[in-house]
This record gives C-alpha cells, structure tokens and sequence, in this order.
C-alpha cells in the first residue's frame, strides 16, 4: 500500500467543486513547503541564508520580467524531486488537495517526466518510473477529495532527443490518467522576421503521430512568439487547443478564423504579466478581448508555485479588469467542453458543473 502523505489540515473549500483548470504546470504548482523540506532532508542547497522565505524570494515573482526570468526559479525547486519516486508521489497527493481545497472540480496538469529523471546515475528511477508515481498520487488524491485529474505530458522546446519518448508514453498511459501531449517552452527565438518554420521537423513529426494515433493536442503557442507561431500549431502540428495564445490578436485574419473554428485558448493572465507576454503598458488585456468577442477561452492558474496564484487569484485579478461572473462561468464550461475527456466522461463532469451553478443542461 503507497504511504499515506499527510499535507496541511485540509481548509474549507473557497469554492465548491464548480471550477476547471486546463493550463496548470504540475511541477510549478508544488507546495514551496515541500521543496524546503525535502532539500533540507537531502542537504541539497538552498538560495541565500536557506529559509523557506529566501527560497520564496528565489522562486515567486511579483515583477514582470521574460519567460526565462519566470523558469529561472525552477532551478532550485526541481533537484528536491528529481529521481525521486516517493516525493513524486506526496507532492501529486498535495497537488490533488491542494486543487480541491480551490474549489476545481476538474483540471488537466502538465508536465514533462523527463526533466525530472537523473539519466547519469544507473539504476535510477525512469522516465516511467516518475510518471507512474505521479499518477499514484493524482489517483489517490483523485478518490479522496473527489476531483477528476488527468495528466497532460510536454515536449520542451530545445530537448527534441526526449520527444519521440513522450509520445510514448502518452500512448502507453492513455488508460491510466494521460490524456494529451503539449510542447512547451521559451518562444523567444521565433520572434526573427526572418524565420519561416515555428516548429522543427521532430516536432511536426511527433504531432503527426499523435494525431494518428488518435492522441490529443495542445500547443504553447503566441505566448511570447508570434501570431504565426498559433497559425502553425493550428495548421503544421494540427493544435486542438492553443497555450496562452495571446499574439494571435496581430494578426485579424487568422483571429476571426479562430473565433468561427472555436479554437479554444488556455489563458494565464497572471503568468502573462510576469512573462512579459501581456506588455503592462498595454491595459486592454487579450483575455478581455477573447471574453468581449465571445471566443472560447479558459482562465488558468498556469504555475501557482512561481505566480503565488490559484484560480480564485486569477478570477480577482480579471473581474479587476472589467470581466464579470458570467465570464468566468463561460470560461469553466468552456474548459469542460475543451477538455481532452472522451465525451461520456466530459458529460459527466459538465452535469457536476451546472448542477452546482443551478443550470439545466440540454
């Protein structure tokens, strides 16, 4: 039997389970607690005088910088997990209680198993190892607060040698929680005039098999490249859904054909701040005009370990932009309806959903 992890005493929800989350990093949604925690028992370092505090300082943002400055801070939180089979298994333990305690019925988590694998130590733990250890621990968490979780695994810009094995995997574990592939990771270089291809061959390869094998797909894409970058996850990788998104709106042509083929965006309005992909000179967020023209478009946490936001954080910070309740409800149901559950299950979770809103469902 796995051993029982025992995290903070479980608070009220703020929320009852009447949210959904679809653009939420796994291993940017530890707890900071837990991170000190194991790099104490390990005697891994720790930044400045080695405080909880300092590693907070190290690792949250609250100043917009670039994509890079926003990952930077992962470089002291993911040496406490990797090759470590029994952290991951607390940690995707706490994430599930964590998410309940939010209020989120339902939500789709991200990550990339092969970051956290120690490939120069023989006999340590797999890529597969990771993963299953992860889905222990969603699967348990997913039983005791009631949640549903399912697991979404990237590729990562610049690591195409892991690529072909993530595919794998999301093929391998498609009964067992793994519901799509993404590639993830820093766009900046996509901004040369120049450049014609957003994606390598290895990559539109990869999402070609994917696509055969009947496997669903979600891009970052427009978040700090540009709108070229959407129209080639929507046309070379065959994107169902679009990570963050926001640069579309330079290019009105490819927009309008968003807005009619109901191409659905994975918002972050936090994260796109601190990134640098939402200038702060520029008041009239994408967001807004994604909620204002009606597309279909989630609002999503994306790292709360680096943002020190969940989604009510989230919620509050878009109401102060002009959006109401309607808007955040439309986001829910849309992220449901965008969701990568086969469609019994999604009728499920969408029955949940508008029962707690008082809503008939046709």
């Amino acid at each position: 039997m796995p051993t029982k992890f025992h995290g903070p005493k479980r608070t009220k929800n703020v929320a009852p389970l009447s949210r959904a989350e679809l653009h939420i990093h796994f291993d940017g949604a530890v707890r900071l607690s837990t991170i000190w925690e194991l790099c104490k028992q390990k005697g891994l370092p720790l930044p400045g005088r080695g405080t909880i505090e300092d590693l907070r300082w190290a690792v949250q943002m609250s100043e917009p910088s670039d994509l890079a400055g926003f990952l930077s801070g992962f470089r002291h939180t993911a040496p406490a997990l990797t090759g470590d089979i029994v952290a991951m298994e607390r940690v995707a333990w706490e994430f599930c209680e964590d998410i309940a305690s939010n209020g989120i019925l339902y939500v789709e988590a991200r990550f990339c198993p092969h970051l956290l694998v120690n490939p120069a130590k023989e006999g340590e733990p797999t890529a597969d190892d990771i993963l299953e250890a992860t889905l222990r621990g969603f699967s348990r968490g997913e039983a005791e607060f009631g949640i549903c979780i399912r697991t979404i695994l990237c590729c990562i810009r610049g690591l195409p040698a892991a690529d072909a094995d993530i595919l794998r995997q999301c093929n391998k574990y498609r009964d067992q929680g793994v519901v799509g592939l993404d590639i993830a990771g820093d766009e900046a270089g996509c901004n040369n005039a120049a450049l014609q291809e957003m994606f390598d061959e290895n990559v539109i390869n990869i999402y070609d098999e994917a696509r055969r094998l009947n496997i669903k797909r979600t891009v970052h894409a427009g978040e700090v490249g540009p709108a070229k970058c959407v129209d080639q996850a929507l046309n070379l990788l065959h994107a169902m859904r679009i990570g963050h998104g926001y640069r579309v709106l330079e290019d009105q042509t490819l927009y309008q054909k968003c807005l009619k083929d109901r191409v659905h965006f994975e918002t972050c309005p936090t994260s796109s701040i601190l990134t640098g992909a939402q200038p702060t000179d520029i008041f009239y967020h994408a967001t807004v005009r994604f909620a204002e023209d009606g597309a279909n478009f989630s609002i999503n946490s994306d790292d709360p370990m680096v943002t020190g936001t969940w989604l009510e954080q989230e919620y509050e910070l878009v109401r102060s932009w002009g959006l109401n309740e309607t808007h955040i409800v439309r986001g829910n149901v849309n992220a449901v309806k965008s969701s990568f559950l086969p469609a019994d299950e999604k009728k499920v979770i969408l029955k949940k959903l508008y029962n707690v809103y008082h809503l008939d469902m046709d």
